[in-house]
């Protein structure tokens, strides 16, 4: 579906995968932003490519928001059909290697290492396609989580990743908190980091875009964070 004119969701929750997978439109090609895992998120990608005219553009780069399976797992396919990858520095290591950084254990099919063309850190600035995205680093939910924002026609639109999502009712959710490297304080740093920022659209790894108060959104993230992530602040009785 079109999210705003030139933006595009391919795969993820409106076509009953939990994955999102976002397309924008640049001068002369498409850049994606994460990817998905296995053959029916590939195919959901390509049906709704052809559904909005895409397909005669090529995919000159992926954007990875961090290296968990569902979002990098079919990296390596259109790395072998030209597409350049891009991933936070943190994360890119564990998809070259295909370890326990990218969930694997938490799938039924083997993960397939994918090379990282271009490793990026915070503040670092992408100019593809005629696009500038900004890098900012977001840690917690992966060591190398980051969040892409993008100036497109005059709208702020931020790809969060799992960082910070719209989840049912517009509520903010945090990504999960199996990971290996996942870490409590860097996370809450990062909410609070995000919720001093500004944006027009919240384009998250699951649920649904928010396309209203998205600046809220990041805001309340990082209360959220709070409340889910710290110890409690009263210690439970003991009987």
């Amino acid at each position: 579906m079109q999210i705003v004119k030139g933006i595009y969701q391919l795969a993820g929750q409106p076509y009953g995968v939990s994955s999102n997978t976002y397309a924008v439109l640049g001068q002369d090609s498409i850049v994606l932003v994460d990817c998905g895992t296995g053959n029916e998120e590939l195919q959901l990608i390509e049906k709704n490519m052809i559904e909005w005219g895409l397909e005669e553009f090529p995919i000159s780069h992926l954007l990875l928001t961090h290296s968990h399976f569902d979002h990098s797992g079919n990296a390596h396919v259109f790395r072998k059909k030209g597409t350049k990858v891009i991933a936070g520095v943190g994360d890119a290591e564990g998809i070259e290697l295909g370890d326990e950084r990218v969930l694997y254990y938490s799938y039924k099919q083997n993960f397939v290492p994918c090379r990282v063309d271009q490793k990026v850190q915070d503040g670092d600035r992408l100019q593809i396609a005629g696009l500038e995205f900004e890098v900012i680093h977001v840690p917690g939910h992966s060591r190398g989580s980051v969040v892409y924002s993008l100036m497109y026609k005059g709208k702020k639109i931020m790809f969060t990743g799992d960082t910070v999502m719209a989840g049912p009712n517009g509520q903010p959710k945090l990504g999960v908190t199996v990971a290996e490297d996942f870490n409590v304080d860097v996370y809450l740093q990062s909410l609070k980091k995000l919720s001093k920022l500004e944006a027009d659209a919240v384009l998250g790894g699951h649920f649904q875009p928010c396309l209203q108060n998205a600046t809220f959104l990041l805001r309340r993230g990082y209360r959220t964070g709070l409340i889910e992530l710290r110890s409690p602040s009263i210690p439970t009785l003991q009987s």
